[in-house]
């Protein structure tokens, strides 16, 4: 049985559960859930006794850490490795200090960290937030870095997580680049036929899942006291026709 990550409509889409040794990329535009998503997954793995090392890129250390606190997270099975770079050395002071931390947030010091922790590190799951800031600064290393997180998952029996905005130009040409390196694919994003009527329904797939069986549909959903909640569109759409019948407002079907 492989890894379940707490988010129901991943663990239904992949019922066996996400073997050790893979890699999981999670991508979309900004402010669809990605973060949450790796949070969930984080977190998950730390209630379920499994070590959980957490490279905060996007967020300080301690409120990632407090974040995996109140979804019921031991602390003592995280490690939080600071990656929020400082814009200078005053700024850096200002600071907690932090055992773990990435000098410069990019591709080689996130290997390079990444590696430091392999002789111990057994059957966990190792979440990077987000691969942005990295890929920017070093464009060029996209496919050792892929290679890095293989080798490191496979050899250490864990999953690895890592989480891209596709929204940056710059980011989405060279994580294309590399997408073939991971394992399984979620992507999240707002559903753009409904955006268009004006409405904010966020959805998610398993776009790829190697050696899995997968339906590949589209899960509409929401986030609803902490739980990624699945949402009936089409119950919902036909719910809110006949509201505006009942206020006088003709609804007419696309062609």
């Amino acid at each position: 049985m492989g890894f379940r990550t707490g988010i129901e409509p991943i663990d239904e889409q992949i019922p066996e559960g996400i073997p050790p040794g893979y890699v999981v990329l999670i991508e979309g535009y900004l402010g669809v859930g990605k973060t949450f998503f790796a949070s969930t997954i984080a977190a998950t793995a730390a209630r379920a006794g499994a070590p959980v090392l957490f490279f905060a890129i996007d967020a300080l250390a301690d409120e990632v850490l407090e974040d995996l606190k109140r979804r019921g997270a031991p602390t003592d099975s995280i490690t939080v490795v600071d990656g929020f770079a400082a814009p200078s050395e005053r700024y850096a002071k200002l600071k907690p200090p932090s055992r773990h931390r990435l000098e410069t947030p990019d591709a080689y010091a996130l290997m390079n960290k990444l590696a430091e922790f392999a002789p111990e590190f057994r059957g966990g799951v190792v979440v990077v937030d987000s691969l942005n800031e990295v890929l920017i600064r070093s464009p060029g290393s996209v496919l050792d870095l892929f290679r890095a997180f293989k080798i490191f998952a496979k050899y250490t029996e864990s999953v690895v997580v890592a989480t891209a905005h596709t929204d940056v130009e710059e980011v989405y040409g060279v994580i294309t680049a590399a997408s073939h390196l991971a394992d399984v694919i979620i992507q999240v994003e707002v559903d753009p036929n409904l955006e268009e009527m004006g409405l904010y329904v966020r959805r998610m797939r398993v776009a790829r899942a190697k050696r899995l069986r997968i339906s590949h549909d589209w899960v509409h959903f929401e986030v609803a006291d902490g739980r990624v909640v699945e949402i009936d569109v089409k119950t919902m759409l036909k719910m809110l026709s006949r509201q505006l019948k009942e206020m006088g407002i003709e609804v007419r079907q696309r062609q």
